[in-house]
């Protein structure tokens, strides 16, 4: 049971974290290993949680303040191209907030036929600077390549070319929204490390008796 339980602790481990391991615990024991490593993430991983939580809640209001960044009347089309049909999306992006954007981007995505789940998704970007940036209060009609020159071919289907209707939705990803200094106004998705975190530490509950 206890040689079982190692391997399993081991098979989640990546290969460049093995290699590390491997450094720390010079010469030890697998069993050392891993309550060294158990030790060290019962350790750590609270504290780091708990100052990332922290970081997120003092990220609400600008979060908040990039949610007043949206686009409107968005709409679909097919285009012929040199390379076939090209999908292109155009909107018209309007900054309701206190911040100005040198860019963004956006998670694009296609319904058709009235249908509630999408049959295409993919992520497009507003590069502002051509225009001396997007200020407050103020907005730029925009005109999305999906898939850039050749096109995205699962936003080409027949069934999308032949659909009697078409909607698609622009919803801009706060993570990507940058300052005029082209400096991201948000830290990289921290909920994302602290489900990380989190899971690590369920995972160290169950090699705690090793």
């Amino acid at each position: 049971m206890v040689l079982e339980t190692i391997r399993l602790f081991f098979s989640r481990i990546p290969a460049d974290l093995l290699e590390k391991l491997n450094q720390t615990y010079q010469n030890a024991s697998v069993r050392q290993v891993v309550r060294g490593q158990v030790k060290h993430i019962r350790d750590s991983n609270p504290k780091e949680i708990e100052a990332l939580r922290q970081e997120a809640n003092d990220q609400l209001p600008t979060i908040a303040e990039l949610k007043r960044v949206s686009a409107v009347d968005p709409e679909f089309r097919m285009e012929n191209s040199f390379f076939g049909p090209k999908p292109v999306i155009t909107a018209r992006i309007i900054n309701r907030s206190t911040l100005p954007l040198s860019e963004a981007s956006w998670n694009a995505a296609l319904y058709i036929n009235g249908d509630v789940q999408p049959v295409a998704t993919s992520k497009v970007r507003s590069d502002f600077r051509s225009i001396e940036g997007l200020k407050p209060e103020h907005h730029v009609t925009a005109r999305f390549t999906v898939g850039f020159v050749k096109g995205d071919k699962a936003w080409t289907t027949l069934a999308i070319r032949q659909a009697t209707s078409t909607r698609v939705e622009l919803e801009m990803i706060p993570e990507t929204a940058m300052d005029f200094t082209d400096k991201a106004y948000l830290s990289a998705d921290l909920q994302k490390r602290i489900d990380f975190l989190e899971n690590q530490l369920k995972q160290a509950s169950e090699f705690e008796d090793v």
